[in-house]
């Protein structure tokens, strides 16, 4: 039997044209740019996200390490069996250093010993000129912080810290061991350049086991900025304090840490610090490159804009467009413990 055939069916079949074919491509070309711009836009997000949540964190641990450190100074442990007070400094004629101290659009620079008011390892406004980078992770006009306080000894084992007084690697600080209050718990925070090219809130702290200074630490990455301000109580300007001058618990002025400096006098420098009442800490901090979805120049004032000071190099800090998610925090710490001799 002979197969039927179909002879109009070839006639019915046609193929795609050029200009349907392009057309069909077009279509499915833009499908492409669309989902792959989608995808990329939530990347974007989920880095923008992902680095506004570090950032967060990074404030939350530098607030409560700089605020809990800070609040130690002028600590005395009252319940040493050898006590070493400053009231009783006083009535031997020492000037103990003060328990707060600093340097403004300072680097850090290794001490020769624990008299850092009399120091000329570290100089105010040496930032900019030991910079070997010309951007804001070295020249931003950041400050250097000293805390000294006494720690206290285990009542287990004298030879050991309780931990209740910390330094600012965490670390607990053991008591007195002699009647030197020179000898006192030392944390000192500043910002560093890592070899990364990122700026990091560093620590440094003297080591009694050891004799020496501990070699610095980078402890939050990405600190772009760390600016200090300090509320004094009888203080004038580069000038020395006044003895008649009323003083209380209350901050009335709010000083840069030169200008605490009285010119040629050590002494009179000494007692400017030992009125301090407050610190206000001003803090920027920086995500990776690409972090932000635009690309724009920004000012920030880590001190709030009512700090900000053309002679305060710092307090108004300029930013490339270069993509990164920034945090801007200020917090204030007032002290608890009488920093005075008397």
């Amino acid at each position: 039997m002979m197969p039927r055939r179909f002879p109009n069916a070839g006639r019915n079949q046609h193929g795609l044209t050029l200009i349907e074919l392009l057309v069909a491509l077009g279509l499915g070309l833009l499908v492409v740019v669309i989902a792959a711009t989608a995808l990329l836009l939530g990347q974007q997000g989920y880095r923008s996200v992902d680095t506004t949540t570090q950032l967060r964190d990074r404030e939350r641990f530098a607030t409560d390490l700089l605020a809990r450190v800070i609040i130690q100074a002028g600590y005395q442990d009252f319940g040493a069996a050898n006590i070493s007070l400053r009231s009783t400094a006083t009535l031997l004629g020492n000037d103990p250093e003060p328990d707060i101290y600093g340097w403004n659009n300072a680097i850090y620079k290794v001490p020769d010993d624990l008299l850092l008011s009399t120091s000329n390892k570290i100089v105010t406004d040496n930032r900019p000129g030991s910079c070997t980078v010309n951007d804001t992770s070295c020249k931003n006009g950041s400050d250097v912080l000293v805390v000294r306080y006494q720690g206290v000894n285990s009542p287990t084992n004298a030879a050991k810290p309780d931990n209740t007084m910390i330094n600012c690697m965490g670390q607990g600080e053991a008591g007195l061991t002699g009647g030197n209050l020179n000898d006192r718990a030392v944390s000192i925070f500043h910002v560093t350049r890592g070899t990364n090219g990122e700026p990091s809130l560093s620590c440094t702290y003297y080591n009694f086991e050891t004799g020496v200074w501990a070699a610095s630490a980078p402890m939050i990455e990405g600190v772009e900025s760390f600016q200090v301000l300090f509320g004094t109580d009888g203080v004038s300007p580069s000038l020395a304090p006044s003895p008649t001058a009323m003083q209380d618990t209350v901050a009335e002025r709010w000083l840069r840490a030169d200008q605490l400096t009285a010119a040629g006098n050590a002494a009179a420098t000494r007692e400017n610090w030992r009125r301090v009442r407050a610190v206000r800490v001003g803090l920027v901090m920086r995500g990776a490159e690409g972090s932000a979805q635009q690309a724009a120049t920004a000012t920030f004032a880590p001190l709030g804009s009512m700090y900000a000071s053309t002679d305060d190099t710092g307090s108004n800090l300029a930013v490339a467009a270069d993509r990164r998610l920034r945090l801007q925090s200020t917090f204030t710490v007032h002290l608890r413990n009488d920093l005075t001799l008397r």
